[in-house]
């Protein structure tokens, strides 16, 4: 996509990145899928599309002209975290179904879990390059506060899809709204620090939970999803204000 493109169209240009990462991303769950491959092959590779996702975007970032700092692969920027306030919601997001479900959960193989977690960290750094680095990037050209609410919806709707699988109800519920909420909680942090790498550990740290606790769905799953969702809905809410108003 070209400078001029993004300056004219960001809303396209971000859906367009959006749909791009999604897809990429998609192309190596079905590989695993048809060729009814094991979990460890299965994750080694879902991984390596999610790293050629990675490379398109960034190709997509220097064609863009967006330098790194600029789509946030930089540190926090000064004075945006002076305290750990920003830390605790996220910390609680997921000391939660880890008290819910405890050790019982994690009964995989040590292999298992090694893949499970390379695969997570590539997820959350190709997921935060798209939608706050290359998505955001696109919609700060109109305002703050338009980069903040669009990629926002790109995020939760693009991820919301997937919650249309469930065949409970308020489960279902429960999840886009997660979805949406993460999406807003994400851009904010992004727009206060200038930052991705909060949103890259956040994002891998939770995808690996939810990866390993997925075959235990049950009422303790509805209550724990309840739970995260008033908490990101509290975090999103204290950080409106600061978020869309920086400069």
């Amino acid at each position: 996509m070209s400078e001029k493109f993004i300056t004219k169209r960001p809303y396209l240009a971000a859906v367009i990145a959006a749909l791009i990462c999604t897809f990429l991303t998609a192309v190596g769950s079905a590989a695993a899928q048809v060729a009814e491959l094991a979990e460890v092959p299965a994750y080694l590779v879902m991984t390596a599309s999610v790293v050629l996702s990675i490379l398109v975007g960034l190709w997509l970032l220097r064609r863009s002209r967006i330098s790194s700092e600029e789509a946030g692969f930089r540190r926090p920027a000064s004075g945006s975290l002076r305290s750990v306030w920003f830390c605790v919601p996220l910390l609680l997001l997921e000391i939660i179904p880890l008290v819910a479900y405890g050790p019982d959960a994690f009964t995989r193989p040590g292999t298992e879990y090694a893949v499970l977690a390379l695969f997570t960290v590539v997820v959350g750094l190709n997921e935060e390059l798209y939608f706050r680095g290359l998505a955001f990037s696109f919609l700060a050209r109109r305002s703050r506060k338009q980069a903040v609410i669009g990629s926002s919806i790109v995020f939760g709707v693009l991820h919301a899809a997937n919650a249309l699988s469930g065949t409970n109800p308020l489960e279902v519920l429960l999840q886009i709204a997660f979805a949406i909420l993460a999406g807003l909680m994400l851009a904010l942090l992004v727009s206060i620090t200038r930052s991705l790498w909060i949103g890259i550990v956040w994002h891998a740290v939770h995808n690996f939970l939810s990866f390993s606790t997925e075959m235990v769905f049950d009422q303790t799953a509805l209550v724990v999803v309840s739970a995260q969702v008033l908490v990101l809905l509290i975090f999103a809410v204290g950080l409106w204000k600061r978020g869309t108003t920086a400069a």
